[in-house]
């Protein structure tokens, strides 16, 4: 008789291959050991095996996120399970899509104090879209058992890849013995035998007659209209139709550093953080504002739409996913790129620039000469590394954004390059965990491709362990670290100004060498303070080809005067084209 563990292992993953699962990351451990073995014999479906839960979790949102279609992870029983939870709340937040499978204890251990049984059911709790506990291996299964088991394969895919992508988990029990026996051939073939019907994916939602024709009312009402492309944006919407609906309307369209639209043209707004951070009230208001992907990086653009109340703000989701913390939204629409193609369609074309259209292209105009004034000639500082390295990338590179300071420089200081540039960031939660291993994940899905990882110190120290990925899995990545010696994005809050409690609690210095940490991993290593030293690493590291740390050692408090400098350099330019045409 063969191993009914290592049948329905079999059956559920040959399962998973057929409705289109591709690759999977796994962590060690005994209980997940057929479903290991499954994934490892079966055809179409690429393994990838880490030490560590946690970068595991985080890797697999990488190459989800780059790739926008479901990655498997699996780990054993226990807390091994729990280290998934970090990436899980990340992927749901962002809509990342992931099948998380946890090998499990058989029920009579659970709850009897056995070594390594924790309660897995529903672990997650409403931080997935789907949970389910699956029935245990049976010696003598009906066909309808294993049609069942292949159907929820099928279905957990469809589900974490559906109109609202997220996170499915399947808890997954196990008896011993977990090992295969000799009779292999026989799980195979029960396997084929009733493979005869399979669960498709979900479709998506039509927009309703009746809502498009209240959108078309507002849009035909109101002139003076401005479009807010969040983060993802380009998910939902793809860039064409994005940049097509603005040209036809005439409206000035506001591109977030990871809507997907920055670094792919110029012909948008990419200074609103600056503008608005600097002259927030010289801002034309908006009579209608249309938003798509999720709420802006900037504290600025948020707060500034926040204030301006318009008389009419749209969402358009095709997940149905909100995306307005202040909730100024009046119309909720769960509608993708058809309802921009048919208000373009119904509306005729503006030949005319509107008015806010005019100032928004003159402030970005200023804006840009004088950022790109201040990062060449100005001080060395994080913002003006944020600038080197924008220039410095190579065409249709990989940039992975870490969280706190780096991805709001990149939102300040990174200006549109219009070379295809790919930008990534994990803004669904927006913790510093598992970055260094979400990167490694997104540069596994585009190896064609050069990755750059810009990376705080506190972020890096986060994630360490994710270096050992680099190693195991041929990658060879430009890791420029931004070292402030602490958490210096509270430089920003008014909590700097209470000391000492401010270091103490808040800036904790750590004074790390990570130099040790490069050697640790066998990395390469170096630590630049200058421009041109910047410069000349950057692209040794580039045209070497070998995985690398770029440390550059910055200083908080000089950093965020320069950026208060800079702004009221900005604020002056804006103050001189007050009532000039642009």
């Amino acid at each position: 008789m063969a191993n009914p563990a290592t049948l329905w292992a079999r059956t559920f993953v040959a399962a998973l291959a057929r409705a289109g699962l591709r690759a999977v990351c796994v962590a060690p451990g005994s209980r997940s050991t057929p479903l290991v073995l499954a994934f490892a014999r079966q055809e179409g479906i690429a393994v990838y095996s880490h030490l560590d839960e946690r970068s595991a979790a985080f890797f697999a949102l990488g190459m989800a996120l780059a790739q926008d279609e479901p990655v498997g992870l699996l780990c054993s029983s226990g807390t091994a399970a729990a280290n998934f939870f970090p990436a899980i709340i990340e992927a749901t937040m962002a809509r990342v899509p992931l099948l998380v499978l946890t090998a499990d204890r058989p029920p009579e251990l659970r709850h009897s104090g056995a070594n390594q049984t924790i309660d897995q059911v529903k672990l997650y709790g409403n931080h997935v879209l789907w949970a389910v506990d699956c029935a245990l291996p049976e010696a003598y299964p009906s066909a309808l058992a294993l049609r069942n088991l292949r159907t929820l394969a099928a279905r957990a895919l469809a589900v974490a890849n559906g109109v609202r992508k997220g996170v499915v988990h399947v808890n997954m029990p196990f008896r011993k013995p977990l090992e295969p026996d000799a009779d292999d051939d026989f799980a195979d073939k029960e396997s084929q035998e009733v493979s005869n019907t399979w669960t498709g994916a979900a479709p998506s939602p039509d927009l309703q007659n009746e809502a498009l024709s209240e959108l078309l009312a507002c849009f035909g009402q109101y002139r003076e209209g401005l479009i807010v492309c969040g983060p993802g944006c380009t998910r939902d919407f793809p860039a064409k139709s994005v940049l097509a609906f603005a040209h036809h309307l005439g409206w000035p369209l506001l591109c977030d550093p990871l809507s997907g639209l920055r670094y792919q043209g110029t012909s948008f707004v990419a200074c609103a953080d600056t503008i608005l951070a600097a002259r927030p009230a010289a801002a034309p208001r908006p009579d209608i504002v249309l938003r798509l992907g999720a709420i802006p990086t900037s504290l600025a653009v948020n707060a500034w739409l926040d204030a301006q109340r318009p008389q009419v703000q749209i969402q358009l989701s095709p997940a149905g996913v909100w995306a307005d913390d202040s909730h100024r939204t009046t119309h909720f629409l769960q509608a993708g790129a058809d309802a921009l193609d048919a208000i373009c369609r119904a509306i005729l074309v503006q030949t005319d620039c509107t008015l806010g259209r005019q100032w928004w292209a003159h402030a970005e105009a200023l804006t840009r000469a004088s950022l790109n004034t201040s990062l060449a000639s100005g001080a060395w500082f994080d913002g003006a590394v944020v600038g080197e390295l924008l220039g410095l990338l190579p065409d249709e590179a990989t940039l992975f954004a870490g969280n706190s300071l780096p991805v709001r420089l990149l939102d300040q200081f990174g200006l549109p390059q219009g070379r295809g540039l790919r930008v990534f960031a994990n803004r669904g939660a927006s913790g510093i965990d598992g970055n260094l291993s979400t990167a490694f994940g997104i540069g596994m899905a585009r190896a064609e491709e050069p990755l750059v990882a810009l990376i705080g110190d506190i972020t890096f120290y986060h994630d360490m362990n994710g270096l050992l990925a680099l190693r195991r899995l041929g990658l060879t990545p430009t890791i420029v670290l931004l070292n402030n010696n602490g958490g210096g994005i509270f430089q920003r809050l008014p909590i700097h100004e209470h000391e000492p409690e401010f270091t103490q609690y808040f800036l904790t210095p750590h004074d790390l060498d990570f130099s040790h940490a490069a050697r640790l991993y066998n990395l390469e290593h170096v630590r630049v303070n200058d421009r041109a030293a910047f410069r000349a690493a950057f692209a040794c590291c580039i045209e070497s080809g070998r995985a690398q740390i770029i440390e550059v050692s910055t200083n908080a408090r000089a950093d965020l005067k320069r950026r208060a400098e800079i702004l009221e350099d900005v604020g002056l330019q804006l103050d001189g084209m007050a009532g000039k045409p642009a």
